[in-house]
């Protein structure tokens, strides 16, 4: 069953209540209301996006940094044991927007331990300045690409790693990871952090030292899903935690920017969600070879969706 959210860490909602939703695919309307910009640009000589004939070493496996069985992982990333992708790729890159009245701020935070964390944490989203068609743009959405078919994309790197800032703050409030990679925590602020997954075992407390003193806190996501990622030190801290099944994701820097590189140049889906408005989006495009595919997409906020008694965001497994 989903929950439905009382306060701030509430409407983030727990794993208990978010249990069901695995990120696997955004859905929403397939249409463009302020993207979709064609043709795209044409990529440089240092951008990605090159064909599957790279010189460099090809992964064709599923990385595995979990205390789990290779075989656990395939069966979540690649269970009809497709081939991996060798075909020519291009890029999608865009802004995510939000409509809506501003962010309201979040209350009962206690951020007296580190006054920094306030910038990050303070207000239910974070979002810019309006712009001439009354649209913000939008940090911490997690953009997805999907609706590919006929093969796997395995990711490269076995690690996913964050740096907790000197403001006290993630770089962004959701972290978007593949499954079979491990999360590693490091922390240059000059305050301690004990950082956990809700709704996960986890056997003792680990903490990331100050200005990076010692070694990064490892967590072992235990599935695909979506999770709250807390902090047993900073209790201002709540980040989202989207666990995939492919490694076509990203996420929207202060600005509302993004990129995803090495998409299948193929019609596929590109999806942007943000976990605390509880609204998605996803749009369908042809991606190019050596292509910059220009994709905008816009979410929206309404505060009776998000209140108590609100409809949660629609999310198929």
């Amino acid at each position: 069953m989903r929950g439905r959210c009382r306060s701030r860490r509430a409407c983030t909602c727990s794993l208990m209540c978010s249990s069901a939703i695995v990120i696997a695919i955004l859905v929403g309307t397939a249409a463009c209301t302020v993207g979709c910009r064609r043709p795209g640009a044409e990529l440089s000589s240092g951008d990605s996006g090159g064909s599957g004939g790279s010189s460099e070493a090809r992964v064709t496996s599923p990385p595995n940094a979990l205390p789990l069985p290779s075989s656990s992982v395939e069966a979540q990333v690649n269970p009809a044991k497709l081939p991996p992708y060798d075909g020519p790729t291009g890029s999608v890159e865009g802004f995510v927007f939000v409509k809506g009245p501003t962010a309201p701020e979040v209350p009962m935070l206690d951020f007296r331990t580190c006054p920094a964390g306030i910038d990050t944490y303070s207000k239910l989203f974070r979002a810019g300045p309006v712009n001439d068609q009354g649209l913000r743009p939008l940090a911490d959405a997690v953009v997805v690409v999907t609706g590919y078919a006929g093969y796997y994309l395995p990711d490269k790197n076995p690690v996913a790693s964050v740096t907790i800032s000197a403001n006290c703050g993630y770089p962004q409030r959701a972290i978007a990871i593949t499954f079979g990679q491990r999360l590693e925590i490091a922390n240059d602020s000059k305050y301690p952090f004990a950082p956990y997954l809700e709704g996960t075992f986890q056997p003792a407390i680990m903490i990331a030292p100050p200005r990076r003193s010692g070694d990064p806190v490892k967590l072992y996501p235990p599935s695909p899903g979506h999770f709250l990622m807390a902090d047993r030190m900073q209790s201002f801290v709540t980040e989202d935690i989207y666990v995939l099944r492919h490694p076509l994701h990203t996420v929207t820097d202060l600005s509302g920017h993004y990129r995803i590189d090495g998409v299948p140049a193929t019609s596929v889906k590109v999806g942007a969600i943000l976990n605390a408005i509880r609204n998605e989006r996803q749009l369908d495009i042809d991606v190019r070879a050596h292509v910059v595919e220009k994709v905008d997409i816009v979410l929206t906020y309404s505060p009776d969706a998000h209140a108590p008694g609100g409809s949660p965001s629609h999310v198929i497994p």
